[in-house]
């Protein structure tokens, strides 16, 4: 039995952040990214007046009525001692990306693609303000493990097996769990990174009434703007942050009861690794690993796509790609 498995690994929501030194050319550019989408008829525009408030103001981009991705108008304003400086801003997100329903996947992708090009082409500056990175198991969920093996000191986290509000026990029903707990709403906004696991097949059929047709269970790292702010952009430092998270799959499920046991007693990550790694060893759980060059092709192919004389699409290929020179190292 092979004791590590790599699995697909794709990003499934993305999101830019385009700022300016004026609130008159921060709408300016907005108005022409909206303009430009709007001429090329790829996506429905529609003004979120729900969700829009005085400050922040959304518009979103909807095939049929699946919203693909947002374009909003915000506004920083300093109110501490430190030394930013107040600014407009746009963010773009987008989200969803890998749906396993091909049109919609598809015109997703298109559109990440194309307002990226877009502000290649035209040289103006993006920078990257959230990413979900999922892992993709053809699995029921009950099969499988999510433990953070390098646990933060100013982190809480669920016990593994302890039960949601609704009194089923974390990672064994099939519904959505998260691995951190916080304790806020601005907490866990705040965070740099969380992580989650989840039945995709479920949440597909209960939102959008559409069955992929297959188990599947999807593991997610979501790296928020804090991430990007602290960090430096290259998917070494990315999959560092994926790494302390042990993905397991399990064939028996009571082996996984009692490894669920055995960590929840571990008084330390240490001891906590060596009950995951014994596991591995003994092949009572296999170790699945991350598709970081799917991660790294699709982030490289949004730093560098640019529209050719033709009107197609155009990028940096990988070994010619140099993580130093990115725009996302970039700070604001």
């Amino acid at each position: 039995m092979t004791k590590h498995i790599t699995v697909d690994t794709h990003i499934d929501t993305v999101g830019f952040r385009c700022v300016s030194n004026s609130k008159e050319e921060r709408d300016h550019l907005f108005n022409q990214i909206v303009g430009f989408i709007s001429k090329r008829k790829m996506v429905g525009v529609k003004y979120d007046k729900k969700r829009s408030t005085k400050y922040y103001q959304i518009t979103k981009f909807q095939s049929g009525n699946t919203t693909l991705g947002t374009i909003a108008k915000g506004y920083y304003e300093n109110t501490t001692n430190s030394f930013n400086s107040d600014y407009w801003y746009i963010n773009l997100n987008f989200y969803g990306l890998k749906r396993y329903n091909k049109i919609k996947d598809d015109s997703s992708i298109l559109l990440v693609k194309t307002i990226a090009a877009y502000l290649n082409t035209y040289d103006i500056h993006f920078g990257l303000i959230e990413t979900d990175i999922a892992m993709d198991i053809h699995s029921k969920i009950e099969n499988i493990l999510v433990v953070c093996m390098r646990r933060s000191a100013n982190v809480d986290y669920f016990p593994l097996g302890d039960l949601d509000d609704d009194g089923y026990p974390i990672q064994l029903n099939d519904g959505t769990y998260d691995v951190e707990k916080f304790r806020s709403f601005k907490s866990k906004k705040n965070a740099m990174s969380l992580a989650y696991v989840y039945n995709k097949r479920k949440k597909e059929l209960e939102k959008f009434n559409y069955d992929i047709g297959f188990e599947l269970a999807r593991h997610e790292v979501k790296l928020q703007k804090r991430y990007f702010v602290k960090n430096q952009y290259c998917t070494g430092v990315i999959f560092k942050t994926l790494d302390k998270y042990a993905v397991l799959y399990f064939e028996d499920v009571k082996q996984k009861e009692i490894l669920i046991q055995k960590c929840n007693s571990a008084k330390n990550s240490k001891k906590r690794r060596e009950v995951i790694e014994d596991a591995i060893e003994r092949n009572i759980a296999q170790r699945l690993n991350y598709r970081m060059d799917k991660v790294g092709d699709f982030l490289r192919e949004i730093d560098t796509v640019k529209f050719d004389s033709k009107g197609g699409f155009i990028h940096t290929k990988r070994e010619d790609y140099l993580y130093s020179h990115s725009k996302f190292n970039r700070k604001h």
